[in-house]
């Protein structure tokens, strides 16, 4: 490839007829003027050479950053004795501003830059000739095309890891992939340290057809966030860093390569971790007969009964009448607990708790929690504490209570005064389909709910076949039983097993949120 802008003088033969005409002209005016006593100055008549670049990239394409280039000079009236070369990122408003360099050489391999986190820059390459009378080729050659570096390189960490200074136990620091959560966590009072090296993948062909490694590591970058928002330089001799100022945080580590065209690429190596373990809260703890273990309790109180009660994690405290009405519970529990790290000997503090997802209020000094005057709930009750540092016990202990066993239905359906009945159908009951074609595909529901907790003799009762949505709901008299002819869906009129869903509501009289229980019955048509 030969690249040369166009000369506006034209060529060699239009120089040597501009100077004769110049000399012509030169004669005439002495003739017709005469000679003046002035010694005219001497006209420079050397021809500037040119310059041509030959074997680089064709304009505008990509190479890797190594470029092999190849010129030549030729001088009109002399000879071509060297070179001068500049490198620009792009082609500058002003040429006169380039730093040109001086060689002899006819080839080079040029090294072009691509930055830090660019992996492509465009870049053009001036080159132009010197003669032997110092002239120099006005019009440079030049290239421009884009430097890439193909593969970024890579920094790899050798170690990372958590230590106790006093002790000399360590830890494996592991997670590179969360960001955000990390999954390490070391105990307050231990330091960190890192060892890396890096490794840069740069290939390219050359003219034998070998692939040849042709990129370097040259310098790292290491930082950690977020305690340092920009990066620390090192040389390849500094490859270890030991960080022994931790406070409770959570923390990452990096590190970069930076290879020898300048390119360190985006995303570094790293590692994640948090410094400072969780406290852990509790709920007091009671031996429960059934299962022979401690486990978290409460005690529940109310006028409907003497004194208070013990019940555990994830029980049912009834709702019962008291005179007319619904009879609230108040709920008791006391938390307490430690710091599995407590470097500072400040124990566990500042206790929280909320029911659900609102907001967390303090808890007294004696550590005890009371929820007053609950009717029909479920209480997600969560505490916390913090440590020494500040730092919140991230996973807050937890204990399910319910107020208000759920209603349930009953397999026989007696009427009081009159003869018991089924359920129809019962779970897992065989329904002849001979019988539904009998019954123009129309099949009895019979249902009767009672309450454990005996607040309410009153249901509603609700009922779907195919898809999610109910049915009315359908209110009978207290005691009495649901009975209703169902439609059997299309779906259904074959052998197969079948579910129908049943919604029971209690309508107990004065409770703002009753109970209710969705159940399903299977049954199979044969």
């Amino acid at each position: 490839m030969i690249t040369r802008r166009p000369s506006f003088g034209g060529g060699l033969a239009w120089r040597r007829l501009a100077t004769g005409l110049t000399l012509l002209g030169a004669c005439v005016l002495i003739g017709l003027f005469g000679c003046r006593d002035e010694v005219a100055q001497e006209v420079d008549t050397n021809v500037p050479p040119d310059t041509y670049l030959t074997g680089v990239p064709a304009e505008s394409t990509i190479s890797v950053y190594y470029a092999h280039l190849y010129w030549y000079g030729n001088d009109a009236d002399g000879e071509v004795v060297g070179f001068e070369y500049a490198v620009a990122d792009s082609e500058p408003a002003d040429e006169d501003t380039l730093t040109y360099r001086y060689t002899t050489k006819t080839d080079s391999v040029f090294r072009l830059p691509v930055g830090q986190s660019q992996q492509v820059l465009g870049h053009r390459i001036y080159m132009r000739a010197i003669d032997n009378e110092g002239a120099v080729d006005p019009e440079p050659a030049w290239a421009f095309f884009g430097a890439a570096d193909l593969v970024a390189p890579t920094a790899i960490l050798t170690l990372a890891e958590a230590f106790d200074p006093l002790t000399g136990e360590t830890m494996a620091l592991t997670d590179s992939v969360n960001t955000t959560l990390p999954s390490d966590t070391i105990p307050a009072g231990w330091d960190v340290r890192f060892a890396w090296s890096g490794y840069d993948g740069d290939e390219i062909l050359d003219k034998s057809g070998t692939v040849k490694n042709v990129g370097s590591i040259v310098s790292y970058q290491h930082w950690l966030a977020p305690r340092e928002s920009s990066p620390n330089a090192s040389d390849l001799e500094d490859t270890t860093r030991t960080i022994d100022d931790l406070e409770s945080a959570r923390y990452q580590f990096n590190v970069r390569a930076i290879d020898d065209a300048g390119y360190a690429g985006l995303d570094p190596t790293f590692r994640s971790f948090v410094w400072n373990k969780d406290p852990n809260t509790l709920f007091e703890r009671g031996f429960e007969p059934e299962s022979g273990d401690s486990v978290a309790h409460f005690f529940a109180t109310s006028t409907a009964w003497e004194g208070e009660r013990e019940f555990f994690s994830g029980d049912t405290v009834p709702l019962k009448p008291g005179g007319f009405t619904l009879a609230p519970v108040t709920i008791r529990t006391s938390v307490n607990g430690s710091d599995p790290d407590d470097v500072l000997a400040a124990g566990v503090t500042n206790f929280e708790y909320r029911t659900g997802a609102g907001r967390w209020s303090a808890v007294p000094a004696n550590g005890e929690i009371v929820v007053p005057n609950r009717l029909t709930t479920v209480l997600q009750l969560e505490a916390r504490c913090r440590d020494g540092f500040g730092r919140k016990d991230g996973t807050p202990a937890r204990m399910v209570i319910t107020i208000n066993q759920a209603p349930r239905l009953l397999d026989t359906l007696a009427v009081e005064g009159g003869e018991p009945i089924l359920q129809y159908p019962l779970p897992g009951q065989v329904v002849p389909l001979d019988s539904l074609v009998v019954w123009g595909f129309r099949m009895p529901l019979r249902l009767r709910a009672v309450d454990p907790d005996t607040t309410t003799t009153s249901f509603g009762y609700a009922y779907r076949t195919t898809g999610f949505l109910y049915g009315e709901e359908v209110t009978p008299g207290a005691g009495q039983i649901f009975e209703t002819q169902i439609t059997v869906p299309d779906a259904w009129r074959r052998v197969g097993t079948y579910t129908i869903g049943v919604r029971v509501r209690e309508r107990a009289p004065g409770d703002p949120n009753p109970r209710f229980v969705e159940v399903g019955i299977p049954f199979r048509i044969e």
